[in-house]
């Protein structure tokens, strides 16, 4: 089955992810002291492209799991609980699932599929974050979801602009005798 968004869809959330890519950059930047804000900050940014999608937008599974993982990491970065880190950052993601797989039961586009993605991609950060660099730097994710809403845009273009041609076949036919 195709997931196919409507172009002036895909367009309004390509904008919202470029303009919440360049807003976390300006805000979050590379300060590495501001770095814990990621998670929550991307999610944030998916959480406004997923609303100007509506019901059927798409992104909210992700925009919840990073929301949850980056609520718990917040907390943790604040409150420092006598706690193990790793799991209540799982918690967090996972109570994220919750609140996707919870939302979809109510009749929103909320894939548990995306949900799950988002944990594993989640983990993977976690994982490779002391071996690759670039991982622990707010810029890498603000460019990465700058990329994902520049190719909304550019796909809805191009969606728009082969919509406004008039069909190859069409014109290539020889009308039909009667």
């Amino acid at each position: 089955m195709r997931n196919e968004r409507p172009r002036a869809m895909r367009l309004r959330q390509g904008l919202v992810l470029l303009g919440g890519a360049t807003a976390f950059l300006l805000v979050v930047g590379s300060d590495p002291a501001a770095f814990y804000l990621t998670p929550l900050g991307i999610g944030l940014v998916y959480l406004l492209a997923a609303a100007a999608g509506g019901r059927q937008g798409g992104y909210w599974a992700g925009a919840l799991v990073f929301c949850g993982w980056g609520a718990a990491v917040v907390v943790v970065r604040q409150a420092r609980p006598d706690l193990d880190i790793a799991g209540l950052y799982l918690a967090g993601a996972g109570l994220g699932a919750v609140l996707a797989i919870a939302i979809q039961r109510a009749g929103v586009r909320s894939d548990p599929m995306g949900a799950a993605a988002a944990i594993v991609a989640a983990g993977t950060i976690l994982a490779l974050s002391d071996t690759w660099a670039p991982l622990t730097e707010s810029r890498t994710y603000a460019l990465l979801v700058g990329a994902i809403g520049l190719l909304n845009v550019v796909w809805a273009l191009l969606a728009q602009r082969s919509s406004d041609q008039p069909a190859a076949s069409a014109e290539r036919s020889p009308p039909r005798a009667q």
